[in-house]
């Protein structure tokens, strides 16, 4: 009689296997598909967060620079100046002040803004529109 080889497969043992090979592939596939794009979220994060981070670094270093500046010897001096009116005690102030004559000076009450303008002659808004198109100015 014919003596079975033990070593020998069946084919439904290779085509189980087989599939057995192609689950394993699919699955390792999908795993290392979900894990690129899980590190490509990482990276773009990471690349938001250094470009905050840049961000924040020069809006820092213009603080430091206008805190610097408000700190300055030069700033207080100024500031003491303009706001209360202080000097050096070698300064000499000079103020100058335009002379106001009564033609420019500004109208204070309504009566002297009436008195102001002058009273033009009431024309219809239908003339106003016909010397505007056909060029008679007042």
């Amino acid at each position: 009689m014919l003596e079975k080889n033990p070593k020998k497969l069946t084919p439904l043992v290779v085509k189980i296997i087989f599939l057995i090979g192609v689950v394993a592939l699919i699955y390792v596939s999908v795993s290392l598909s979900r894990e690129f794009q899980k590190k490509r979220q990482i990276q773009e994060e990471i690349r938001k967060l250094q470009e905050e981070a840049q961000k924040i670094s020069r809006e820092n270093s213009a603080i430091q620079e206008k805190i610097a500046y408000l700190e300055s010897h030069d700033y207080q001096e100024k500031e003491a100046k303009d706001k209360l009116n202080l000097q050096k005690p070698d300064e000499k102030v000079v103020v100058v002040r335009k002379s106001v004559s009564e033609e420019n000076r500004i109208p204070v009450s309504q009566e002297e803004i009436a008195e102001t303008v002058p009273e033009k002659p009431s024309i219809p808004n239908y003339q106003k529109w016909w010397n505007y198109f056909f060029g008679k100015n007042l």
